[in-house]
Protein backbone atom coordinates (compact mmCIF):
# COMPACT_ATOMS: atom_id res chain seq x y z
CA UNK A 1 0.00 0.00 0.00
CA UNK A 2 1.38 3.72 -0.88
CA UNK A 3 1.50 5.87 1.79
CA UNK A 4 -0.60 9.17 1.33
CA UNK A 5 1.72 12.04 2.74
CA UNK A 6 -0.19 14.50 0.70
CA UNK A 7 1.42 16.51 -1.81
CA UNK A 8 4.52 18.56 -0.03
CA UNK A 9 4.37 22.11 -0.94
CA UNK A 10 7.30 22.93 1.37
CA UNK A 11 9.34 20.70 -0.94
CA UNK A 12 7.96 22.30 -3.56
CA UNK A 13 8.83 25.75 -2.80
CA UNK A 14 12.04 25.66 -1.14
CA UNK A 15 12.85 23.92 -5.31
CA UNK A 16 11.20 26.57 -6.86
CA UNK A 17 13.50 28.70 -4.14
CA UNK A 18 16.39 26.82 -4.73
CA UNK A 19 16.04 27.38 -9.15
CA UNK A 20 15.47 31.21 -8.69
CA UNK A 21 18.63 31.31 -7.00
CA UNK A 22 20.60 29.52 -9.49
CA UNK A 23 19.11 31.32 -12.00
CA UNK A 24 20.32 35.06 -10.60
CA UNK A 25 23.35 33.33 -10.31
CA UNK A 26 24.00 32.25 -13.52
CA UNK A 27 22.55 35.66 -15.14
CA UNK A 28 24.00 38.36 -13.10
CA UNK A 29 26.95 37.24 -12.09
CA UNK A 30 28.00 41.28 -10.28
CA UNK A 31 25.84 39.65 -7.76
CA UNK A 32 28.34 41.10 -5.12
CA UNK A 33 29.52 38.02 -2.57
CA UNK A 34 27.97 39.83 0.92
CA UNK A 35 24.09 39.37 -0.91
CA UNK A 36 25.01 36.32 -1.86
CA UNK A 37 26.17 35.58 1.46
CA UNK A 38 22.39 37.29 2.89
CA UNK A 39 20.09 35.47 0.20
CA UNK A 40 21.63 32.08 0.99
CA UNK A 41 21.14 32.87 4.43
CA UNK A 42 17.71 33.08 3.89
CA UNK A 43 17.71 29.85 1.60
CA UNK A 44 19.34 27.75 4.41
CA UNK A 45 16.71 29.19 6.51
CA UNK A 46 13.85 28.03 4.71
CA UNK A 47 15.52 24.69 3.52
CA UNK A 48 16.25 23.97 8.11
CA UNK A 49 12.73 24.85 8.36
CA UNK A 50 11.07 22.63 5.37
CA UNK A 51 13.61 19.43 6.96
CA UNK A 52 12.88 20.23 10.18
CA UNK A 53 8.84 20.38 9.38
CA UNK A 54 9.13 17.01 7.60
CA UNK A 55 11.06 15.58 10.42
CA UNK A 56 7.73 13.70 12.33
CA UNK A 57 6.82 12.27 9.08
CA UNK A 58 9.86 11.05 7.83
CA UNK A 59 10.62 9.58 11.19
CA UNK A 60 7.25 7.29 10.48
CA UNK A 61 8.81 6.18 7.79
CA UNK A 62 12.65 5.43 7.87
CA UNK A 63 13.18 5.69 11.85
CA UNK A 64 15.54 6.80 14.04
CA UNK A 65 17.47 7.39 11.29
CA UNK A 66 15.37 10.50 10.77
CA UNK A 67 17.20 12.34 13.18
CA UNK A 68 20.16 13.07 11.21
CA UNK A 69 17.74 15.12 8.99
CA UNK A 70 16.68 17.46 12.11
CA UNK A 71 20.03 17.69 13.05
CA UNK A 72 21.12 18.66 9.25
CA UNK A 73 17.86 20.88 9.79
CA UNK A 74 19.32 22.54 12.67
CA UNK A 75 22.51 23.08 11.01
CA UNK A 76 20.93 24.77 8.03
CA UNK A 77 19.19 27.92 10.41
CA UNK A 78 22.55 27.73 12.41
CA UNK A 79 24.16 28.43 8.68
CA UNK A 80 21.56 30.67 7.55
CA UNK A 81 21.82 32.70 10.44
CA UNK A 82 25.45 33.43 10.48
CA UNK A 83 25.25 34.23 6.89
CA UNK A 84 22.34 37.02 7.94
CA UNK A 85 23.64 38.82 10.80
CA UNK A 86 27.55 38.38 10.31
CA UNK A 87 27.33 38.18 5.98
CA UNK A 88 31.01 39.13 6.41
CA UNK A 89 31.41 35.75 8.45
CA UNK A 90 30.12 33.98 5.79
CA UNK A 91 31.75 36.02 2.75
CA UNK A 92 35.28 34.99 4.77
CA UNK A 93 33.52 31.02 4.85
CA UNK A 94 31.23 30.88 2.22
CA UNK A 95 33.15 28.39 -0.22
CA UNK A 96 33.38 25.83 2.75
CA UNK A 97 30.24 26.89 4.31
CA UNK A 98 28.67 25.78 0.95
CA UNK A 99 30.65 22.11 0.65
CA UNK A 100 29.65 21.56 3.75
CA UNK A 101 25.75 22.33 3.72
CA UNK A 102 26.15 20.29 0.05
CA UNK A 103 27.43 17.33 1.58
CA UNK A 104 25.74 17.47 4.46
CA UNK A 105 22.19 17.82 3.01
CA UNK A 106 23.32 15.25 0.16
CA UNK A 107 24.14 13.07 2.81
CA UNK A 108 20.94 13.26 4.47
CA UNK A 109 18.89 12.86 1.43
CA UNK A 110 20.80 9.26 0.95
CA UNK A 111 20.01 8.26 4.31
CA UNK A 112 16.49 9.15 3.92
CA UNK A 113 15.83 8.27 0.61
CA UNK A 114 14.12 4.37 1.00
CA UNK A 115 10.82 5.56 2.08
CA UNK A 116 10.78 7.32 -1.89
CA UNK A 117 10.75 3.46 -3.03
CA UNK A 118 6.84 3.51 -1.63
CA UNK A 119 6.38 6.11 -3.82
CA UNK A 120 7.77 4.89 -6.71
CA UNK A 121 10.99 3.70 -8.06
CA UNK A 122 11.61 6.09 -10.84
CA UNK A 123 11.47 8.73 -8.17
CA UNK A 124 13.54 7.04 -5.93
CA UNK A 125 15.97 6.84 -8.64
CA UNK A 126 15.84 10.39 -9.74
CA UNK A 127 16.30 11.43 -6.21
CA UNK A 128 19.65 8.96 -5.76
CA UNK A 129 21.11 10.35 -9.04
CA UNK A 130 20.32 14.05 -8.21
CA UNK A 131 21.65 13.12 -4.27
CA UNK A 132 25.24 11.75 -5.41
CA UNK A 133 25.41 14.27 -7.97
CA UNK A 134 25.18 17.19 -5.25
CA UNK A 135 27.24 15.23 -2.93
CA UNK A 136 30.07 15.29 -5.53
CA UNK A 137 29.72 19.26 -6.06
CA UNK A 138 29.73 19.46 -2.57
CA UNK A 139 33.48 17.48 -2.44
CA UNK A 140 34.75 19.15 -5.22
CA UNK A 141 34.28 22.59 -3.57
CA UNK A 142 35.86 21.31 -0.35
CA UNK A 143 38.98 19.80 -1.70
CA UNK A 144 39.66 22.37 -4.36
CA UNK A 145 39.41 25.53 -3.06
CA UNK A 146 40.93 27.17 -6.20
CA UNK A 147 38.14 25.86 -8.28
CA UNK A 148 36.12 27.13 -5.59
CA UNK A 149 37.21 30.77 -5.60
CA UNK A 150 36.83 30.85 -9.38
CA UNK A 151 33.64 29.19 -10.24
CA UNK A 152 31.73 29.46 -7.06
CA UNK A 153 28.53 31.03 -8.35
CA UNK A 154 28.48 28.31 -11.26
CA UNK A 155 28.71 25.83 -8.89
CA UNK A 156 26.41 26.82 -6.58
CA UNK A 157 24.09 27.15 -9.87
CA UNK A 158 24.34 24.30 -10.54
CA UNK A 159 24.03 22.54 -6.83
CA UNK A 160 21.24 24.71 -6.67
CA UNK A 161 19.17 23.65 -10.10
CA UNK A 162 20.12 20.30 -8.84
CA UNK A 163 18.87 20.26 -5.36
CA UNK A 164 15.89 22.41 -6.76
CA UNK A 165 14.75 19.74 -9.03
CA UNK A 166 14.92 16.65 -6.23
CA UNK A 167 13.03 19.18 -3.76
CA UNK A 168 10.28 19.50 -6.50
CA UNK A 169 10.49 15.74 -7.86
CA UNK A 170 10.06 14.46 -3.61
CA UNK A 171 6.97 17.27 -3.83
CA UNK A 172 5.36 15.49 -6.67
CA UNK A 173 6.77 11.85 -5.08
CA UNK A 174 4.63 12.13 -1.90
CA UNK A 175 1.61 13.28 -2.98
Amino acid sequence: MRPRWGFDWHELITGILFILAALVLLFEPHVGVTALAIVFGFVAIISGLTTISGFSKLRDLVGNVAIFALVIGIIDLLIGLLFIIKPTSGIMTIGYLFAFWFILDSIERLLVIGHLRQFGTGYYWVSLILDILSLLLGVLLLVNPVVAAISMTWMIAIYLIIFGVNAIVLAFARR
